[in-house]
């Protein structure tokens, strides 16, 4: 039973993901940032570089080729329903990341506790490894997933692994999933209920990422699933100055020194 005044605490959480990744105790991770709201919400949303489609706005973008994506409520709906399923869906060591309000979310972060039915333990932030967790994600966990012995990494089909991911098994999808759903889902899902027990899945593949975390939690409780978005391209050989995180982790000391000082409010993660 949580306490009346309970609010979920991003470090607090990191740290929980921390430890599992050392015991090696499987679990899912997965994250429904705006994107993701908007296909609940059941509305139009396209993604292609330089133009971005969102919240019945068009506006201009840099995103590369691989991050395009295309939802059209007349033509998705199976997409959507299991989204829904994977919002919907609880279970012990089955985490979901929401907007909260340092995104300005208020409206989504309750329509994701209504999904839920309420507030618990297992809910947690979208952004929990981005932002004012991101340096501590980078130097305090990303380094944690060389210690399994099998890795499989879900992503673009553009993807090249290395460092801690060189010898990481890879899964291609394609640029917009979307277009092809239940041919990508099935051919996904057949590759992971075959991995090794104990295995480690780092999944960057947009929406797939919570339906695939979601049906695999539900046959294979015995492997370890992440939905890390674009949080480590650098490591799939992927663009990684697209983001304000990824900004964020090239700055020089001097500007880190000097926004930590002053804290900017965005980067901070407030529930």
């Amino acid at each position: 039973m949580l306490e009346r005044d309970y609010k979920p605490n991003p470090i607090n959480h990191l740290e929980k993901i921390k430890t599992k990744l050392i015991n090696k105790e499987p679990f899912v991770f997965i994250r429904f940032s705006d994107g993701e709201i908007e296909i609940l919400k059941n509305r139009y949303l396209e993604i292609v570089p330089g133009k971005t489609v969102f919240r019945g706005e068009e506006l201009k973008n840099n995103f590369p080729q691989f991050d395009s994506k295309k939802f059209d409520p007349t033509l998705h709906q199976n997409i959507r329903m299991d989204l829904i399923e994977s919002a919907k869906f609880k279970g012990v060591n089955y985490f979901k990341g929401i907007p909260t309000s340092h995104n300005k979310a208020i409206d989504d972060k309750n329509m994701m506790l209504d999904l839920n039915g309420g507030l618990d333990d297992t809910i947690t932030f979208a952004d929990l490894f981005l932002n004012s967790n991101y340096e501590k994600y980078l130097k305090e966990i990303v380094p944690l997933f060389g210690n399994f012995e099998h890795i499989v990494v879900i992503a673009n089909y553009r993807a090249k692994m290395v460092d801690v991911l060189r010898n990481a098994k890879h899964i291609e999808i394609p640029d917009n999933f979307f277009a092809n759903y239940d041919e990508v889902l099935i051919s996904t899902m057949n590759k992971l209920k075959d991995v090794e027990k104990g295995s480690l899945i780092l999944s960057s593949a947009s929406s797939l990422s919570n339906i695939l975390g979601h049906k695999l939690f539900l046959e294979r409780k015995d492997v370890t699933f992440l939905d890390i978005g674009t949080s480590i391209n650098e490591l799939l050989s992927l663009d990684n100055n697209i983001r304000s995180y990824h900004k964020q982790k090239n700055r020089s000391f001097i500007k880190k020194i000097f926004r930590k000082i002053f804290k900017k409010s965005k980067d901070n993660i407030k529930w």
